[in-house]
């Protein structure tokens, strides 16, 4: 089967094998897949040079721990990378072709959504734990459906800032992540103003509910934000940026209100200024994808879901919380990626995607089973 991975700074299309079924997975054939612009650029980036064989499939190193758990986990690791590339994607819907013994609620046929960079990758076929795998509700087509990880992203990330109704985002960077966390802040009652440099981006970022949306490289955002809140400022700022500058985490400090909460939900530099931050003693949240339970293999391999009770919102909930929104007509997708690309011909989306009229994202089309 055909399969996109980053190799030698950049994407390339190879012949990998089909995955097997492991206990508790689905076999699916996706439909589409989408391109996680900012987090794919930063791996086709990391596997150019000297240091591409410290590429990792977990986007950083586990801290060691202080003390054993007592249990060892004895199921299934994350799928690894064919060898010598790293994996690309992680957000797709297709057709169920196959499901193991223990997965009781799924059958061939059905339609699904995926996510999961060990799993949900850009290739013909793929092998998703049950607990990465979403039913795409009735109305929704898969194209849109296909967004399920970026949009649970989204919706993780202002859970993460505890913002109630009635309250203000700030959302920089109009990217997909941005502009699905503006849609979804607007349906959630706040009121949202949205940054970026790209004024293209701004304008859709308008035209997809943003109260306000301004360029701040010409623009005072500051001003903007007093105007908005009575002089009080935001209650959060999302930060769904990519870039090695740390002017922006710092930007976001002065755009909120007293205790205010700033979100690192991109890639950007961590070089505090410890005024601007303490001014207004300003809480600052790293954001760990779309949810409880990304990155455990007890939950994500092993499908061990964590209580209702105790996490009411896993990412597998979040999951299907923003496929409802789809369903609703809440969110809208199409304007994010309004070109679409054959996986054989990948590689050309991601030079789509490096041009300076850039789309926000391209979707990835595969021929159905």
């Amino acid at each position: 089967m055909q399969q996109v991975v980053a190799a030698g700074g950049r994407a390339v299309v190879v012949e990998a094998p089909e995955p097997a079924l492991r206990a508790g997975e689905v076999l699916v054939a996706p439909a589409f897949s989408v391109i996680s612009a900012g987090t794919e650029r930063h791996i086709i980036a990391s596997t150019a040079g000297p240091a591409a064989a410290a590429v990792r499939l977990q986007p950083f190193a586990v801290p060691p721990k202080l003390r054993d758990d007592g249990v060892t986990w004895t199921g299934p690791a994350p799928r690894a990378a064919p060898p010598g590339v790293a994996s690309l994607g992680y957000s797709l819907a297709g057709t169920v072709l196959a499901v193991a013994p223990e997965v009781r609620d799924l059958r061939p046929g059905d339609r699904v959504a995926c996510a999961g960079n060990q799993c949900a990758v850009h290739a013909e076929r793929v092998a998703v734990p049950r607990s990465l795998v979403a039913p795409v509700p009735d109305g929704v087509d898969l194209d849109r459906a296909a967004f399920v990880t970026l949009g649970a992203i989204g919706v993780y990330n202002l859970r993460r800032a505890g913002c109630q109704f009635g309250e203000t985002v700030v959302v920089a960077g109009l990217g997909p992540l941005g502009l699905l966390a503006v849609q979804i802040a607007r349906r959630a009652g706040l009121y949202v103003l949205g940054l970026d440099v790209d004024d293209r981006r701004v304008a859709l970022a308008r035209a997809l509910g943003a109260h306000a949306a301004l360029n701040p490289a010409r623009d005072d955002p500051v001003a903007a934000v007093r105007a908005m809140t009575d002089g009080f400022g935001a209650d959060a700022v999302l930060l769904c940026i990519v870039t090695p500058s740390s002017e922006p985490v710092n930007l976001a400090f002065d755009l909120c209100r007293q205790r205010g909460c700033v979100v690192g939900v991109g890639l950007f530099g961590m070089t505090l200024e410890r005024d601007r931050m303490y001014a207004r003693d300003v809480a600052f949240y790293p954001s760990l994808a779309y949810g409880p339970g990304r990155y455990d293999p007890v939950y994500e391999e092993g499908n061990v879901d964590y209580p209702i009770g105790y996490v009411r919102w896993t990412e597998n909930r979040n999951m299907r919380y923003f496929l409802r929104l789809l369903a609703e007509g809440a969110v809208e997708v199409a304007p994010l990626a309004p070109v679409r690309v054959p996986l054989a011909e990948a590689p050309r989306a991601y030079e789509l995607l490096q041009a300076p009229d850039r789309p926000p994202t391209v979707l990835l089309t595969y021929s159905q089973p």
